[in-house]
């Protein structure tokens, strides 16, 4: 069929064209329009606090904004369900050519150009062939649907819900993440402090050795005991520079920086005190508060409204329908003018078991969502217990660790005072120095720990956010 263009269509024609044309193009500019994205912030420079870094890592990080994400589809599958309720209009325009009897026999009345002519015999048997461009509209409407749609927008309710405590949860996890990468930060610092200490007391020890071995009252051995603790301290220090390197990328990355960002942490590994209630408590309260718990609830009244929702496919559904088109011979001329309106009662009477095979299905998920919500308490139960326990043993470590690093610097400088009076070799005082870094960090790795401790016990709990104490002390 060949198409040509005629200028001297009517306007009305035009107007009409051009509208249908640019429907579609107009549908794909609307659906190809992004969503708001959210812009990341800059990277900063410098030292950052740690509530600057949960603050950055809350608006950057790529987990955090994909479970977001999540949650707002999740937010919009309730527009979806709602739907149900209203009517559902659909257009159509399309065109058919053919000389098939029947097709232009039912064409001919639906365009209402039916004639007595047409009954000729010859006419009927051999139509010549007819055009016929259709105008539609279709709408239907549910009248009862005995629940099917109040039951879905309840599905899609709780599928929200569930998706916002599972984003909550996402969020306490990248919080704990950003932490527990920057206290790791902190504790880094203070090892390359120690680390540096050491070589600079060791390279002292060098020089006394050398000094007294020169005067003669130092073997050889003792400089060569130096020398091997000085090599040893100064691998320790590039163990120690290399660690602070790999603790600063990987805190960008927790806050969804690129790993080479210029920032590092900024304060030290200072003690602290932690206030936290009684056992018991704290998993009482976990299982009121924590978002993943919440999920799994959540999920067990999805399970029960999906048994009601199987049940409810044995009952009927009455809907309304109605059309409205316009039938031509031509894309401009008029034709008939047609419409269409009733109601449908649908009742479904075997479909070979399947139904009731959905409702146990449903019953069997039931009782699936119900075991994972016992298997769940218990969970944060447990991990409230052991993070409880975590905490008040890294206190006392802490006090310990503080002990023995005052004794250790004690014991080292007493040592110094007596092999500068020959009374012990230089052998004791490399041990002392040994000892006295090792204290030093340990009570750092106390510290660590309890601060991390207190951040686990809050996620816990449910309970860590940018406001914790985990976060601002």
């Amino acid at each position: 069929m060949m198409i040509h263009n005629d200028l001297s269509r009517p306007r009305g024609l035009v107007r009409r064209s051009t509208m249908l044309f640019a429907l579609p193009a107009l549908i794909a500019l609307l659906a190809a329009i992004p969503g708001r994205a959210q812009t990341p912030s800059s990277p900063p420079t410098g030292p950052i606090s740690l509530e600057e870094a949960v603050r950055i890592a809350l608006k950057n990080n790529p987990t955090l904004q994909a479970s977001d994400a999540y949650a707002d589809a999740a937010r919009h599958g309730i527009a979806v369900a709602k739907a149900g309720y209203l009517p559902h209009v659909n257009f159509s325009e399309g065109f058919m050519r053919g000389n098939n009897p029947v097709y232009v026999f039912g064409s001919l009345l639906t365009q209402r150009q039916f004639t007595a002519a047409n009954f000729d015999l010859a006419h009927l048997n051999a139509p010549a062939p007819l055009d016929n461009f259709r105008t539609a509209f279709t709408a239907s409407a549910p009248l009862y649907d005995f629940g099917r749609t109040s039951r879905r927008v309840t599905d899609a309710r709780l599928g929200a819900s569930s998706s916002r405590e599972a984003s909550h949860r996402t969020r306490q996890e990248v919080m704990f993440e950003v932490i527990n990468a920057y206290l790791n930060g902190l504790l880094a610092r203070e090892h390359m402090l120690v680390a540096q200490a050491a070589v600079k007391m060791t390279k002292a020890d060098l020089a006394r050795a050398q000094a007294r071995q020169q005067q003669g009252l130092a073997v050889p051995s003792d400089v060569l005991s130096a020398q091997a603790q000085l090599a040893q301290a100064q691998e320790d220090l590039i163990v120690a520079k290399n660690a602070v390197e790999m603790a600063d990328a990987s805190l960008n990355v927790a806050m969804g920086l690129p790993e080479d960002a210029s920032t590092r942490t900024a304060g030290k590994l200072a003690e602290t005190q932690f206030k936290s209630k009684d056992l018991a408590t704290l998993q009482q309260e976990a299982l009121k508060v924590r978002p993943d718990y919440l999920q799994v609830l959540l999920g067990v009244k999805q399970a029960q409204n999906g048994v009601s929702s199987a049940r409810g496919e044995f009952m009927p559904r009455i809907d309304l329908l109605g059309s409205w088109e316009t039938d031509n011979q031509t894309f401009a001329s008029r034709g008939g003018n047609n419409w269409t309106a009733g109601a449908m009662l649908t009742f479904n009477i075997f479909n070979g078991g399947a139904r009731r095979a959905q409702v146990a299905e449903s019953h069997a998920r039931e009782r699936q969502a119900e075991a994972m919500r016992s298997r769940m308490e218990s969970v944060v139960r447990l991990q409230v217990r052991e993070a409880y326990l975590n905490l008040n043993a890294a206190r006392e470590r802490v006090e310990v660790s503080r002990d023995a690093a005052t004794q250790a610097r004690e014991s080292l400088r007493i040592l110094r005072n007596r092999y500068d009076a020959g009374l012990v070799t230089i052998m004791d005082v490399l041990r002392a120095e040994t000892m006295r870094t090792s204290a030093q960090n340990n009570h750092l790795n106390a510290l660590y720990d309890y601060r991390l401790a207190s951040a686990a016990l809050e996620l816990a709990t449910g309970e860590l956010s940018p406001n914790s104490p985990a976060v601002t002390q």
